[in-house]
């Protein structure tokens, strides 16, 4: 209660104005009376009165709350703070970025605003089809870059409508005006990241788009089109396989597939309606006609492990997180899982409760080794070394079990040493006929069509393909003869034949006509490599890893087979030699019994690929477009009209490789001529792509169509002609589905009630509405019928469609799914194992794996392996990032290793320019490579210089989000003390304090990082140019003790700087890296990672004849499969010189933090007696 005098009512009158001659009461005067009270009078008359003055304001009379829990006054001030998480509603969207593998997260919402997100706890509700109930041990599932997205569905970097280039509008106008001889589009109308941008309609830019398609796809078909494309440069044999059909030019990419069925598939159903748009030019019918090219996903990221189809046959092998539970050891081996994998560490470090141990392999002290029982800290590239170290143990020291190499393995079976192929038994017994195949397999006669993909119930091959296997031969020992080995010999068959096959030895085979040669099985080719090149002390030396460490854990995991997982990332993955690396690690898992077990398995984890749990996916994406099904409910025909290539050709500069006048690249993966790109949801294709510098200067100009369709202005965009924006996750308006490698959810993106917040469409009526727009231009209706269901306002009965022809989703229904996640609420994949386990039918139940042999393979015979000298799991030096001579083999003399040399190709071997180190095979032993330098050693490039991803960002969510930004390394800073800075933090590269001392760089100064010269950062450089001001990477120095000498690291995330950052810092007055045109933000100042990296391609990777599983279904076929058998690239390959370009404090000082001694090698006293520990004591001496 209040204890306020009442007082008497004396009249007092109130000054003359205002309201002079009302009777009015001091108790009545308000704080608003009173200010009008002092103006009038003035506040010394007033003053003046004394205890009239006092008793005249009462309210500044002081407070006597009395018993404070007994009453308060007015407590309406505090509704503001205890309403300060209260929301008017909230509802569930899902995060997918492309490496933490998605988490429901619930949004809560304010005055119609989305202030805040959280996770959905819903992942313990989570059942499949036969009622099973997943564990509430996956809640709370989210991540910091969910929790900060508040930031980017806000952002002033949103894409906010439909935006076009002005040189490109212009030359659209214009009616595409081309060079007669060439038909080269003008120079000055695709000054791309310099021009202005024009604000225009949605159906305007759809009509840009459809009108260009046709213009370009009509401009390059024919004798007309093979010239123009000659007459621009490019390679004859790339023209040659546009065959006539200028769509073909036009190439399509929609992201990681795996992370939107409908939305980012959307690209390639687009590009199979493009059959219809060549009909018409051509005036083909539907059987000669072809669609667009579409490129790949999970290979372009180079996070396919292309080893694993070597080995096992199909797209990669992999185990969910959770199984680390039933571990006994845990290899985190280049895996950064704490960082990349936020929402399942929980996994690893509870594992360790359990007893789990952990064995970190970095090159780097990372985030994981903190979490570690044994760290090993390697020479970045080396992995295939490290491997092969292990297996010398295990081979020298026989610990390995024999029966199980036999079983499943093609390591007994034998090899000519005359042709370096497998013995076959036609090779001995020509007029013996095929084994008919029967187990888990089925062989097509010729003339039988296979079933559609949705169909497929187990695996089945050609009779031509069949007959180009032929059957093994292996060994006896006990009847000591050569005995066929068929691939139904597998597992418990392999034991009913009653033989032993011999797995060490040389032996002397008769062919029919009399003559004798030598075969020897794979298990002895190898074991003689193993043991003479990769010794303990040997590996040491090439590794860094101590020869005792290297026996110790080899023995451990030798010890309990079957009870070691080990867990490979993009660390050893973007290196050149990385499918040797997946074939020796490979090797060690199985000589330990370590494959397709819950406890002992192998996996690769990078980004989210598994698209084949949608097998369904060809009734969406290779619908026949000219026979649609309109009938929601009906099934539809299904035709493939456009081809899949690898998206590494363009970045190498829109080029196949050769070496000399040999094309390396085969045929089956031969692109064509790039003229068209529309992307969705990829900013790593052309604002972050590998080279990035070369691509905007050499290749872009010849491309005369880019759209990106993207939530958020990313550098893609700044390079783009014209930009789609559409729906952040929040704003859903149709659903669409995912699902992990890593967790076993099927998850759905719901629709949401936020009003879309500016004015963007969905992906998927991105498509429609191009689609539309190439139905009113060539008035064929059917480009508009394509995608009826989305004009009608749905796009439930494309992913029913999907569902209900995968055979990991088949029952479910969407519209049930959609209600799920609306609750937060994921469902689970009907997968034969729960936890997934890959590789478990072929351990446990004897099914073969998808090999030619049915065995895990270890000896490649295919003449493009033998060419490169990798029919064995070899160790190749890494092609750029290396101290050494680049690439080469690491071998003594071996009979099996005979490469095809460079002067074999008509190149010198002296040749060590980048183009030529990518089909350059020189074998050398470790002793002589040790002797060698990096060509570039003697220009002063001392140093690895690697780009991991970094926990805070990933493909789709980079780190330019202010509020990680800020919190990003030891820069951030939003006050922005030194204007300097591009932005609220900024890019650095970590280096060994002791490194940084001899080049006289201090921590926190700006340094200059140069790559190879000759082709970085683009080809044909100039110091004067505008573009080299842009394109040289200027960052921070960061002294980081956790690298190794020479070895230094940018994180990979961050945007790099543009022409309209680098303008921005020199116009703004805020001195920001920031586009003054396109509010692009950049977090360089000049340059970025990409300034010093390139594309590499790897002719192993590259082949015609590797047997191989497609990606969906159960098809084994031979030959290029677009994120299976396909190039990959290697971003981490680069060899730097880092010279100091500026200080640490913009007045030539030294960075703060280091002046306050809190640095390493700088620290102050306090500091070091912090570090020693001193500022506790134990126990005893308290």
């Amino acid at each position: 209660m209040s204890d306020r005098h009442e007082g008497d009512h004396r009249s007092v009158e109130p000054p003359t104005g205002g309201n002079a001659g009302v009777p009015w009461t001091p108790d009545s005067l308000t704080r608003r009376s009173f200010l009008r009270v002092a103006l009038l009078s003035g506040a010394g008359t007033l003053l003046a009165q004394g205890e009239a003055f006092g008793r005249l304001f009462t309210f500044f009379e002081p407070l006597d709350p009395g018993n404070p829990l007994a009453g308060y006054p007015n407590r309406g001030w505090e509704r503001s703070y205890r309403d300060l998480y209260e929301v008017d509603s909230t509802f569930t969207f899902l995060c997918a970025p492309n490496d933490t593998h998605n988490c429901l997260l619930e949004a809560h919402v304010k005055n119609g605003v989305v202030v805040r997100i959280g996770p959905s706890f819903g992942f313990g509700q989570a059942t499949d089809l036969q009622g099973n109930r997943a564990s509430h041990r996956w809640d709370p599932r989210c991540c910091q870059k969910g929790l900060a997205l508040v930031r980017r569905f806000y952002g002033d970097r949103r894409c906010k409508y439909p935006m076009v280039r002005a040189g490109f509008l212009a030359w659209a106008r214009a009616g595409y005006p081309r060079d007669p001889e060439t038909g080269r589009a003008p120079e000055r109308y695709f000054q791309r990241g310099r021009d202005p941008w024009v604000r225009v309609s949605w159906e305007e830019a759809f009509d840009l788009t459809a009108g260009t398609l046709a213009n370009i796809a009509e401009t390059y078909s024919g004798e007309r089109g093979k010239r123009f494309l000659l007459g621009q440069g490019y390679d004859e044999v790339m023209v040659d396989a546009v065959h006539g059909a200028g769509v073909q030019t036009l190439k399509f990419r929609g992201g990681m597939p795996a992370l939107g069925a409908t939305r980012i598939f959307a690209k390639n159903r687009l590009a199979n309606s493009l059959a219809l748009l060549d009909h018409k030019l051509r005036g083909v019918d539907r059987e000669q006609a072809v669609g667009a090219r579409t490129w790949d996903s999970y290979s372009w990221h180079t996070d396919l492990p292309p080893g694993h189809p070597m080995v096992i046959g199909h797209q990669t092998l992999e185990w969910d997180l959770v199984a680390v539970e039933s571990a006994k050891t845990l290899v985190a081996w280049g895996m950064n899982w704490i960082c990349t994998k936020m929402p399942d560490s929980h996994w690893l470090t509870e594992a360790r409760l359990k007893g789990t141990r952990v064995v970190v392999i970095a090159a780097e002290y990372s985030a994981t080794s903190s979490k570690a029982d044994d760290v090993l800290i390697v020479r970045p590239g080396t992995t295939p070394a490290l491997a092969l170290g292990f297996c010398q143990v295990l081979l020298k020291e026989k610990r390995y079990d024999a029966t199980y190499l036999r079983r499943f393995s093609d390591l007994p079976l034998l090899v000519r040493m005359d042709t370096l192929e497998l013995l076959r038994a036609s090779d001995l017994w020509p007029d013996q006929p095929l084994a008919p195949l029967e187990n888990y397999l089925r062989v097509l006669k010729p003339g039988e069509k296979a079933r559609p993909t949705h169909q497929h119930d187990i695996p089945f091959v050609s009779q031509e393909l069949r007959e180009k296997w032929g059957d093994s031969v292996v060994w006896d020992e006990m009847t000591l003869k050569p005995v066929r080995l068929t691939r139904d010999d597998y597992g418990q068959r392999y034991d009913a034949k009653g033989i032993r096959a011999a797995l060490e030895g040389r032996f002397q085979v008769t062919l029919p006509d009399g003559r004798t040669v030598e075969a020897q099985p794979v298990f002895e080719l190898l074991r003689r490599y193993v043991l003479d090149n990769f010794d303990p002390a040997t590996v040491e030396q090439i590794t860094w890893a101590p020869q005792q460490a290297v026996v110790a854990l080899a023995r451990h995991f030798a010890k309990d087979p079957g009870t070691t997982l080990f867990a490979l990332g993009m660390g050893p993955n973007q290196f050149f030699n990385n499918d040797l690396k997946d074939r020796a690690v490979f090797l060690l898992a199985t000589l330990t019994g370590n494959i397709g077990r819950v406890s002992g398995n192998v996996g690769s984890y990078a980004g989210n690929y598994r698209g084949a749990f949608f097998s369904g996916l060809p009734l969406y994406i290779a619908e026949d477009p000219f026979d649609i099904e309109l009938d929601p409910a009906g099934s539809p025909r299904v035709r493939s009209y456009a081809r899949y290539e690898s998206a590494h050709y363009f970045n190498s500069g829109d080029r196949l490789l050769r070496s000399g006048k040999n094309v390396i690249t085969g045929t089956t993966h031969t692109p064509t001529p790039t003229k068209a790109i529309l992307v969705s949801n990829g900013n790593s294709l052309i604002g972050n792509a590998k080279g990035h510098y070369d691509n905007v200067i050499n290749v872009y100009p010849r491309v005369e169509l880019i759209t990106v369709s993207d939530w958020w202005w990313t550098g893609s965009c700044e390079y783009a002609d014209i930009v789609f924006p559409v729906d952040s996750w929040a704003e859903f308006k149709y659903p669409d589905m995912t699902i992990s490698v890593t967790n076993p959810f099927l998850y759905v993106f719901p629709r949401t009630p936020l009003p879309r917040i500016f004015n963007t469409r969905s992906d998927i009526e991105v498509a429609a509405g191009i689609g539309a727009a190439l139905a009113r231009l060539t008035g064929d209706e059917r480009f508009a019928q394509y995608w009826k269901f989305v004009e009608q306002g749905t796009a439930l009965p494309y992913l029913q469609r999907i569902l209900d022809g995968s055979h990991s989703t088949r029952g479910y229904r969407i519209e049930e799914l959609e209600e799920r996640a609306r609750r937060g609420v994921p469902a689970i994949l009907m997968t034969r194992t729960y936890p997934k386990v890959g590789g478990w039918e072929q351990v446990n139940e004897d099914r073969p794996w998808y090999t030619k042999s049915g065995r895990l393979e270890f000896y490649r015979e295919e003449p493009e392996f033998v060419a490169s000298g990798e029919n064995l799991p070899v160790h190749r030096e890494p092609i750029d990032s290396t101290f050494y001579e680049p690439n080469v083999i690491v071998a003594k003399p071996h009979p099996a290793i005979r490469p095809r040399t460079p002067e074999a190709y008509g190149v010198l071997a002296s040749d060590l320019s980048g183009d030529a180190r990518q089909s350059r095979h020189v074998v050398k032993a470790w002793s002589d490579v040790a002797r060698t330098q990096h060509p570039l050693w003697s220009k002063g490039f001392r140093f690895i210089y690697h780009t991991p991803k970094y926990r805070h960002g990933a493909h789709t969510t980079p780190i330019d989000t202010d509020i990680i930004a800020a919190w990003f390394g030891p820069f951030g800073d939003p006050y922005r003390h030194d204007p300097r800075s591009p932005y609220v933090g900024e890019a650095y590269v970590d280096i060994n304090p002791l490194d940084a001392k001899e080049l006289g760089v201090e921590d926190g100064d700006y340094v200059w990082v140069d790559a190879d010269p000759s082709d970085r950062p683009y080809r044909g450089w100039k110091p004067d140019d505008e573009a080299y001001e842009v394109a040289r990477l200027m960052l921070r120095a960061h002294y980081y003790p956790g690298t190794p000498r020479g070895v230094t690291r940018t994180w990979y995330n961050m945007n790099g700087a543009s022409f309209g950052s680098v303008k921005g810092q020199r116009t703004r007055p805020d001195g920001l890296a920031k586009s003054p045109e396109t509010g692009y933000q950049a977090m360089f100042r000049h340059g970025s990672h990409q300034s010093c990296t390139r594309a590499w391609l790897k002719p192993t990777l590259m082949t015609d004849t590797l047997t191989r599983k497609d990606l969906l279904g159960q098809r084994i076929a031979q030959g290029f499969a677009a994120d299976v058998h396909c190039t990959t690239g290697a971003p981490r390959e680069a060899f730097v010189r880092i010279t100091r370009a500026e200080a640490g404090a913009p007045d030539g000082r030294l960075w703060r933090p280091t002046r306050l001694g809190l640095r390493p090698t700088y620290e102050n006293p306090a500091m070091a007696r912090f570090l020693r520990g001193a500022f506790t004591k134990s126990a005893a001496g308290a």
